[in-house]
């Protein structure tokens, strides 16, 4: 047990407990901002509201998608796997090649895509189903990177990927303040990085190194 000196702290903060680093320096307690104050609620509690929204959002979609007559598959290839069906908001490009062009809302039905599983595992038993720790699903306010100008990333420099990551964490610390903002960003990298990882290994390498350069500077940030 590191035995530490425990500081009182104030409304609004946690009291984060002392650790020791690999190399045996000894990290003492301190108050850090507490996430809550920005979504509050057991983290628990927003994974399953989150799923449940899904779902009835996909089953809006697959209702609407008969009514619109759309096409919808129902089963597919073999290296395939079915979507499920989304209605997407409208919004405005802010940057990148098609800015200033609006996207109406839409309904988009359910559809086969390619499965994102790792190629050496041809098919999940119900083992490997139960060795899921947690299901990734990206944030509401996702769609905001490629409003940025992070997309295609794969056809950008290391420079303008980050020049559009630094615009996108200054519009978000207003709203969520320093620390939530940089753990958005992180988490929303590192999702795509694990979503990639076997589909698109070299799109996946870009969001790892990504998200390895605006933790390294949220480090910075911190130790000022």
């Amino acid at each position: 047990m590191i035995k530490t000196k425990k500081p009182s702290c104030p409304s609004g903060y946690i009291l984060r407990d002392a650790y020791k680093t690999k190399s045996g320096k000894v990290i003492q307690s301190r108050c850090i901002l507490k996430t809550g104050l920005v979504s509050p609620g057991k983290s628990t509690m927003k994974l399953n509201n989150m799923i449940n929204n899904a779902k009835q959002r996909s089953i809006k979609a697959l209702r609407l998608s008969k009514k619109l007559n759309l096409p919808i598959r129902s089963r597919c290839d073999e290296n395939q796997t079915l979507r499920s069906g989304y209605t997407r908001r409208s919004y405005d490009r802010r940057q990148g090649k098609y800015v200033g062009k609006h996207y109406r809302h839409a309904v988009v039905a359910p559809g086969c895509i390619k499965k994102r599983g790792s190629k050496n595992i041809p098919t999940r038993t119900e083992i490997q189903k139960s060795k899921r720790s947690s299901i990734i699903i990206l944030d509401d306010d996702d769609h905001l990177l490629s409003e940025y100008g992070y997309f295609e990333v794969e056809n950008k420099t290391k420079a303008e990927r980050m020049n559009s990551l630094n615009k996108l964490i200054e519009h978000f610390i207003p709203i969520k303040g320093k620390m939530a903002t940089y753990n958005y960003v992180i988490k929303a990298l590192n999702a795509r990085y694990i979503l990639n990882r076997n589909s698109n290994p070299k799109v996946a390498t870009i969001f790892k190194s990504d998200q390895k350069q605006i933790s390294k500077l949220y480090k910075t940030i911190k130790e000022k």
